[in-house]
């Protein structure tokens, strides 16, 4: 499925920045099929657009696909500016509030 979201989002953006990691192990109670994804993703579209609308963009890639192939997508988004400034930091996956 990592394949498939890298492919889908290349297809759609201009992207300077991407990593797509599975995060289902931070989950305390998942099942084992269970599908956890973080998606960072720095690309040129964002530049003109805000947070709210930089995520809306990737769910509605993905909203088809949750809960049946995917369980939960983390989304951290950031503009080519933002990027080269935070890229130094370290970027965890926050734990299911179910967990």
């Amino acid at each position: 499925m990592k394949k498939k979201i890298k492919k889908k989002i290349k297809s759609i953006f201009d992207i300077f920045y991407l990593k797509i990691s599975k995060v289902t192990h931070f989950n305390k109670n998942y099942r084992k099929n269970s599908k956890h994804y973080m998606i960072i993703i720095s690309a040129y579209e964002f530049n003109k657009l805000s947070l709210l609308e930089q995520h809306k963009k990737i769910y509605k890639i993905f909203f088809k696909y949750i809960p049946k192939k995917i369980y939960s997508i983390q989304i951290q988004t950031f503009t080519v500016f933002q990027w080269k400034e935070k890229k130094k930091k370290i970027f965890l996956p926050v734990s299911c509030i179910n967990s």
